[in-house]
C-alpha cells in the first residue's frame, strides 16, 4: 500500500478541533456581538487556510509516515 493510501488520523484531528475552536469562537463572538454575519470572514479565513494547509503541509506527512514505516520496517 503505497504511502499516499494510508489515512492521517492526526491530520484529520487537527482539522477536527481546528474547527471546533474556530466556530466556538464564531459563535461566542458573533452572540456577543448580536451579529453573527460580521465574522463571517474568520470562518471564510479558516476555511481558506484548511485547504492551503493541507495542500502545503499534506506532503510532507506523506514523506514522513513513509519514512516512519521504513524504520519500523527495518527494525
Amino acid at each position: 500500500m503505497g504511502s499516499h493510501e494510508v489515512t492521517k488520523p492526526h491530520l484529520v484531528s487537527a482539522i477536527i478541533v481546528g474547527w471546533v475552536l474556530v466556530s466556538l469562537v464564531w459563535l461566542i463572538f458573533g452572540f456577543l456581538a448580536g451579529n453573527y454575519v460580521t465574522y463571517l470572514p474568520l470562518l471564510a479565513a479558516y476555511a481558506i487556510w484548511t485547504v492551503v494547509s493541507l495542500l502545503m503541509f499534506g506532503r510532507g506527512l506523506d514523506r514522513e509516515m513513509a519514512e516512519a514505516d521504513d524504520a519500523h520496517a527495518a527494525h
